[in-house]
């Protein structure tokens, strides 16, 4: 949110750019001129890194996302991954020879800190390699941003508000939930306590509850009255995150955002009826028949899931 968001990838993304280039963006966008986006769909991962530090020297991918980005027809999808998805980890063994792990920990096992990769993008690029060597997709970009900018982002728009569908349990208090169904007015810390509490008992889990916080950041951030305030948080957090896109991919992107609607946007997750956790020791997921994800990547990049 973001993690697992993690999160937040269309005010992320406008932090990363320059103050008189985000302001040419969106005077293009809202004057009704063309993004001048690729014609071809753009892929970007976006890592909720779960540090509080500064830095990414290390830490794991508490929320991991994949946004398809279709300029041409100007949709946006989400597709959410558990963190204990079980993976084969390329390019990187541990002293003990496994090469298996959660997909967090592909993550982790790629940060500069751990030293066990070095390949393009640390962590963020063992991720991507990941993606390709388990189930053949391959990603154009990636984001990452910790905790501690992402709490401090919410509460510089101002807060967001959520609908929290089901209660929310945590492992730390047993009896009763911590957050109740309905409507909430959430802080910064308010948001990433809500997108990292983790307990059986959840219906919705974390990957549910990310896309919430998702669509409630995009609501807020153009709403009428936080537009004009963004320059402002560009200002105060840009250079703050990782990523490889250029100037000019920023812009186009920042320029659709700020021209769809709110139903422009799908957000999707791997289901769990796909999935079971086998009886091993630890909690981890796994595919039910062998491909599946494989199968819904591939409709996912081709645009037909989710409708």
């Amino acid at each position: 949110m973001i993690k697992k968001i993690i999160l937040i990838c269309l005010i992320v993304i406008s932090l990363l750019s320059p103050l008189l280039d985000v302001q040419t963006a969106y005077a293009g966008g809202l004057q009704g001129g063309i993004c001048n986006g690729p014609d071809e769909v753009m892929t970007i991962l976006v890592i909720g890194a779960d540090t509080r530090s500064v830095g990414y020297l290390y830490g794991l991918a508490d929320t991991t996302m994949v946004f398809r980005v279709d300029f041409k027809n100007r949709e946006v999808s989400v597709m959410g991954f558990p963190r204990d998805l079980w993976v084969e980890i390329p390019d990187v063994e541990e002293d003990n020879g496994r090469t298996h792990g959660k997909l967090n920990q592909a993550y982790f096992f790629g940060t500069e800190g751990m030293g066990y990769y070095d390949g393009p993008g640390y962590g963020a690029g063992l991720m991507q390699a990941t993606f390709k060597h388990n189930w053949g997709f391959e990603i154009d970009h990636y984001i990452v941003i910790n905790m501690r900018i992402f709490r401090d982002v919410i509460d510089a728009i101002g807060g967001i508000k959520v609908y929290n569908p089901a209660p929310v349990y945590s492992y730390h208090q047993k009896n009763k939930p911590k957050v109740l169904t309905g409507g909430y007015y959430f802080s910064g810390n308010d948001a990433l306590l809500y997108a990292r509490y983790r307990d059986p008992r959840n219906v919705n889990d974390r990957v549910d509850r990310h896309a919430i916080i998702l669509k409630a950041l995009f609501e807020q951030i153009f709403s009428i009255s936080m537009i004009p305030k963004i320059p402002e948080v560009i200002g105060l957090y840009k250079g703050n995150i990782l990523t490889d896109m250029h100037l000019a991919e920023i812009s186009q992107f920042l320029c659709l955002a700020a021209r769809m609607e709110e139903d422009g946007i799908k957000f999707t997750r791997i289901p769990k009826d796909d999935l079971y956790i086998p009886d091993w020791e630890g909690f981890v997921w796994l595919e039910k028949e062998p491909g599946t994800i494989e199968l819904l990547l591939n409709d996912f990049q081709a645009g037909t899931w989710p409708e």
